[in-house]
Order: structure tokens, then C-alpha cells, then sequence
């Protein structure tokens, strides 16, 4: 017996396919403007720390789990879109809106690439970081603030939830949304001349060869 065309599921679909289109026109136009609020994210960054002149944000991908980070031209890159330095991570939309996923990340992110080109000592980095960490945050702030698990995680930072993205996400003009993490990349950005530091004192490769 052939194999049928359409499972269940598909042919519910092509029963309500102008329905369905007005709702994938809608998603699309709701990624573009999504895309659109984190270059603002980029701008006011940027406006505000001007060092942080590298600078990525693939919030739309279907590749990637959504992420915005800042670093600097002068450390290490792995490779043009991969920079070390502070990163967010779950911020595409599927990842926000679906309970099962997990929530977003907050941290300063190095890759292996990166760790490699300048040998860098990962458990010393991770310990430097944070006795920095203890002498710019407020007790408050260093409350959400640990060293990572993995070796290309270095610090974490208390996160905002799927819950209040999106709720700052839908109010108003995006503002707000954009304030959060404006505000989050702040804090971090504190870490930048101890990172300057780090990469600086790390022997570069080709001086371990």
C-alpha cells in the first residue's frame, strides 16, 4: 500500500492554509522586528563602551540557540562571529516562549579557538576573574555571579528569565527590553580591563611553539 502524502497533521494544515499564512507572515514580521531591537541592544552598548568594538547578535538563526555578545578586536577571536568576551545565550524566540528549554545565560565566554591562540590557563582565568568580580560587584550583584562549568564558560551572571524577556519584550516600544540588557552588559562590562589583563599576561601560541 503506498505511503500516504500528508500525515494527519499536515492535512489539518492545508485546510486552514490561509489561516496558516496570515500566522507565518506574522512570526516573520515579529523576527524582524525582534532582530531590529537588539540593534539597538548593539548600538547603546557600544554608545556606552566604546572598547567593546567587536560585536555580535544572531537572535533569528535556526542554527543557533540566540545570542548577543561583545568583546574586543584586540583579544583573541577564534573566528570573526566567536569572540571571547560577554556574552547572553537561549534568546531566540522558541527558546524564550517554550517552557522545556532552558533559560537564558548570561556570562563571559571564551572559545576554545581563542583559549588555545593565547594558551590560556582556563582554572587560573576562571579564579582571576572572579576575585575581580569580588572587588567591582556589590554584594547584591556578585549574589548571581560564579565561575562556569565548562572550560569555555568562565563567569556567569544572574540572567533574566524566559518570563520577564518576554514580558518586556511585548510591553510597549521595546524600551524597557532593551534597558534589561543594557543594564546586564553594564555589569559585565566592569570584567573588561581585568579580561584586558588576562589576555595580555596569556603567552601567545606561537610564543609556546
Amino acid at each position: 500500500m503506498p505511503k500516504e502524502l500528508l500525515n494527519e497533521a499536515e492535512r489539518f494544515l492545508l485546510s486552514k492554509w490561509d489561516e496558516a499564512r496570515m500566522l507565518e507572515e506574522s512570526m516573520a514580521e515579529v523576527r524582524s522586528k525582534y532582530k531590529e531591537v537588539f540593534q539597538r541592544i548593539i548600538d547603546a552598548v557600544t554608545e556606552t563602551h566604546p572598547e567593546l568594538n567587536a560585536s555580535a547578535a544572531h537572535v533569528t538563526q535556526f542554527w543557533h540557540t540566540g545570542c548577543i555578545g561583545f568583546g574586543r578586536k584586540s583579544w583573541p577571536a577564534g573566528d570573526e562571529n566567536w569572540h571571547p568576551g560577554i556574552w547572553i545565550w537561549n534568546l531566540r524566540l522558541e527558546m524564550l516562549s517554550s517552557e522545556e528549554e532552558e533559560q537564558p545565560i548570561a556570562e563571559i565566554w571564551v572559545s576554545a579557538k581563542s583559549a588555545k591562540k593565547c594558551a590560556l590557563d582556563i582554572p587560573a582565568a576562571k579564579a582571576q576573574l572572579f576575585d575581580a568580580a569580588k572587588s567591582l560587584l556589590s554584594p547584591e550583584e556578585l549574589a548571581g555571579t560564579e565561575t562556569g562549568d565548562a572550560n569555555d564558560e568562565l563567569l556567569y551572571f544572574a540572567s533574566p528569565s524566559k518570563h520577564e524577556l518576554l514580558g518586556l519584550l511585548a510591553d510597549g516600544d521595546g524600551e524597557k527590553f532593551v534597558e534589561r540588557f543594557v543594564t546586564l552588559f553594564d555589569l559585565m562590562a566592569r570584567l573588561v580591563p581585568a579580561l584586558d589583563k588576562l589576555f595580555q599576561s596569556s603567552p601567545t601560541e606561537t610564543a609556546t611553539q
